[in-house]
């Protein structure tokens, strides 16, 4: 026989926005923030609080969590928060079981258990002290029992010094999601592809929403570009100075009717079928029929419009037939994100962080001010030492055309001293 006063407190918990939990994955924890917050806000929700291991959050309902879920590739899962505390006692204390979970509804359950960074004698669900502690919450739900195939976990959670007990609405995507996107998995890729936790992380800092359409003015092999368009599912624009890392192996290699300048052509010829090309320092051996067209269709997203341009003239070339290689013409009158990993290192002898602006910099911003639709993301990398990267963000902003500012900054620390850090700039 269910508790009152847990029944009162089941009758009496509703939310128009649902308190959730959302757990992280022990990765890229400078990144974690951003990435909730920018999820939260396309989903029409808001973030309370996010700490070392977790975020606190307010979501419409439990298909807006699945979708945050499956969007972040840094959560581990998603709760309906029920109650958190310092004890289990104080959690099992505050813990209110809202009146739409299916759990409240007949749903059967079963507990699990989940413990880091703290000592506890909790390490299971067969727990006395558990049950001892959750016996009025468990009590009061309606539905069976199932150790086997139950419908509903109820997770007790203990990460840090809190506890949280909750049910289980979603599990992250990064499993399945990464384990398609590895870059060791990829037939072309170079080696400064960027990794792919981190380039769905850049789409993320973007805010690439579905329908979106995505530009790269530093595409490369296309890493970046990879994860931005799986998460908008739709062709994106990929461009390049180095003509031969895009053509190799693209469906319009052969194309003679371009008009292509002496070098763009010899580069052409470099890529097609029979003829040699060069092979850069550290680059890896590739497969003969490698190519970002295929890095896309492997994956089943449509492939990405291919433009060889340096950033400084690809304003004008976006709108020039004749520049593009791969995927087919389109016209551009805004871009809903722009994502780049921009040249840098001992390997391009490019000026870094806030000693020197890059040479690259003034062009990325005027093309963002431009193209970029109002409200929309810019999302790039920056090198500097790591004692530089504090001042790194108010340096750009020095730097930003009127209409852009600087809205979020992340800092990977690298080998060493050095860093890199990942800015969002915002079109106003």
């Amino acid at each position: 026989m269910p508790r009152p006063h847990v029944l009162l407190l089941l009758s009496a918990c509703a939310w128009s926005l649902h308190p959730y939990r959302v757990v992280f994955r022990d990765v890229h924890a400078a990144f974690r923030s951003e990435d909730i917050h920018s999820a939260a806000h396309d989903l029409g929700g808001s973030v309370e609080h996010v700490s070392a291991t977790s975020a606190r959050l307010h979501l419409p309902e439990d298909a807006a969590a699945a979708t945050l879920a499956e969007r972040s590739v840094l959560v581990r899962y998603v709760l309906e928060e029920w109650g958190a505390g310092a004890t289990l006692q104080d959690a099992a204390s505050r813990a209110c079981v809202p009146p739409n979970s299916p759990l409240a509804n007949g749903a059967s359950w079963r507990v699990r258990v989940q413990t880091s960074g703290r000592r506890t004698g909790l390490v299971n669900a067969h727990d006395q002290t558990l049950f001892k502690e959750l016996g009025g919450l468990l009590d009061a739900l309606p539905g069976p029992v199932r150790l086997k195939d139950a419908e509903e976990d109820v997770a007790v959670l203990m990460r840090g010094e809190e506890i949280v007990i909750g049910r289980v609405v979603a599990r992250g995507c990064a499993a399945h999601v990464l384990s398609q996107y590895r870059v060791a998995d990829r037939c072309y890729r170079g080696s400064t592809t960027m990794d792919a936790t981190l380039a769905f992380v850049t789409a993320s800092f973007a805010r690439v929403r579905p329908g979106d359409l995505v530009v790269d003015p530093f595409c490369g092999t296309g890493g970046n570009l990879l994860a931005a368009c799986h998460m908008s599912r739709r062709p994106g624009i990929g461009a390049d100075a180095d003509a031969r890392t895009l053509l190799r192996g693209t469906a319009n290699c052969e194309n003679g009717s371009l008009k292509l300048d002496a070098r763009l052509r010899k580069a052409q010829n470099m890529a097609n079928v029979g003829g040699r090309r060069e092979k850069k320092r550290g680059e890896p051996s590739l497969p003969s029929d490698a190519s970002i067209r295929r890095n896309f269709l492997d994956r089943g997203l449509a492939p990405p419009r291919l433009v060889v341009s340096d950033v400084a003239a690809l304003d004008g070339r976006l709108d020039d037939e004749e520049y593009y290689f791969d995927g087919g013409y389109v016209t551009v009158d805004a871009v809903d994100a722009i994502v780049c990993d921009p040249p840098y290192g001992v390997r391009e002898r490019v000026d870094v962080g806030v000693e020197g602006a890059a040479p690259w910099r003034p062009a990325l911003f005027a093309l963002a001010a431009k193209r970029l639709r109002a409200g929309r993301r810019l999302a790039f990398w920056v090198p500097s030492s790591q004692a530089a990267a504090p001042e790194l963000a108010s340096e750009i902003g020095r730097e930003l055309p009127p209409s852009l500012s600087v809205v979020a900054a992340a800092t990977q620390a690298l080998g060493g001293t050095r860093a890199r850090t990942l800015l969002a700039v915002e079109k106003s």
